[in-house]
């Protein structure tokens, strides 16, 4: 056979056999999933691009300068540099009080997490001209303004007018609802915008070195809402008061450390709520479940019970449990007490006091019968026939000897 015989055979065999192939080509694969292919690509490239602009650079923290969302405060940072603001930024508690140190300086605070101590936020306060705090929680409030308390939050459906002295009040005409604050008779502090809570929206106290400022409705400043009613007005007429803003958002990097935590700052608070009441719990289902049903009762069976078939359960109860002391401890009671009728005992007398007077009566060693009614311990089932045998003789024993059978007559 020469070589284009082989191949000509060769392809032959591939054209017959060409139709029965099931397994598809490279080629194939790739023309079916080319769709399929392109629809991944395109998902990505979407993807991509709404992580990459939907952000922007900004840092994601509520009322941040540089958050360019919705929550963010871009744009107020924005329009007051556009104003000749100089907006700073600092990254730490220290840095803030240098900045803030420099005369005609207004600080800006937000701390909702409450990262500052009472005493820092105190010292931050007492530092610049003219601070603004926004949105202060019930401690920073004691801490900073003794004379203010929370009042609660507005209807938001409502916008609160100014009606007010304050310059920055006074140009804005009204604000949106939120939050608010209650002043006491004590207090030197100023109300604008009376809300339905019997509060104030802004509040505006003298200070040693100018004034303090706090400011309830803390979304007015945010980028979604600083251009309703007269949101822009205020956050430009209380932050751009000065030529510098320090605008301060304190991290948990601005908490003191004091040492190591104990374990009362790191347990949860709900801990020993939690387990007291679950150990209450327990207390109560063991009483409830394990209490008594009181003192057993007599009472007459329905049918009666022969004696012998009683007898043999309660052998048989023993018998399944290996109870062998207790079957013998209820044999020799029994034994016991017809053995101090025989001898003419009281019913009281002990054990001890029925086994000497048997030996005595019978002549037989002392520890024999003591042994017999007390002091032989039972290790098998063997053992306990055997005293069981012995109980019964001693019984019949005692029994003959108290009064003895007259000899039989001859017939």
């Amino acid at each position: 056979m020469t070589a284009n015989d082989l191949k000509e055979r060769t392809a032959h065999a591939a054209a017959s056999v060409g139709d029965q192939v099931t397994t598809p080509l490279a080629r194939t694969v790739l023309r079916r999933s080319v769709f399929w292919i392109g629809v991944a690509l395109v998902s990505a490239v979407v993807v991509a691009t709404l992580m990459l602009t939907r952000g922007g650079t900004s840092s994601g923290i509520e009322l941040d300068p540089a958050n360019a969302a919705p929550t963010g405060a871009k744009a107020t940072a924005e329009v007051l540099r556009s104003q000749g603001v100089d907006v700073l930024l600092p990254e730490s508690f220290g840095e803030a009080i240098a900045e803030s140190d420099q005369a005609g300086t207004t600080l800006a605070v937000f701390d909702p997490s409450g990262y500052l101590s009472d005493a820092r936020l105190f010292d931050l306060v007492s530092t610049a001209d003219s601070v603004v705090m926004l949105g202060p929680t019930f401690t920073q409030l004691q801490s900073v303004s003794p004379g203010v308390f929370a009042a609660g939050v507005s209807d938001e459906s409502i916008a609160l007018t100014a009606e007010c002295d304050v310059p920055a009040a006074e140009r804005a005409g009204s604000i949106s609802a939120g939050a608010t604050f209650r002043i006491t008779g004590e207090s030197d502090a100023v109300g604008c915008f009376p809300a339905d809570t019997d509060g104030f929206g802004v509040v505006q106290l003298p200070t040693e070195n100018g004034t303090l400022t706090l400011v309830g409705p803390v979304d007015l400043l945010s980028n979604d809402r600083v251009i309703e009613n007269g949101n822009a007005a205020l956050a430009l007429g209380l932050l751009g008061e000065t030529e510098r803003l320090v605008w301060y958002l304190p991290t948990i990097a601005d908490v003191e450390t004091s040492g190591p935590p104990n374990i009362a700052e790191l347990t949860p608070i709900w801990l020993v709520p939690t387990t007291s009441l679950l150990a209450i719990t327990a207390l109560v289902a063991m009483f409830w479940r394990g209490r008594r049903f009181g003192p057993l009762v007599a009472e007459d069976l329905p049918v009666t019970v022969p004696a012998g078939e009683t007898l043999e359960g309660r052998a048989r109860l023993y018998q399944r449990v290996s109870a062998r002391t207790r079957a013998v401890d209820a044999l020799r009671m029994g034994a016991t007490a017809r053995l101090g009728g025989v001898l003419g005992l009281s019913r009281h007398a002990t054990v001890y006091e029925v086994a000497d007077a048997a030996a005595t009566l019978l002549s037989r060693p002392r520890d024999q019968v003591r042994g017999i009614l007390v002091d032989t311990v039972p290790t098998s089932e063997r053992d306990v026939v055997a005293i069981s045998d012995a109980l019964a003789e001693l019984e019949r024993a005692t029994a003959a000897a108290v009064s003895p059978r007259p000899p039989a007559r001859p017939s």
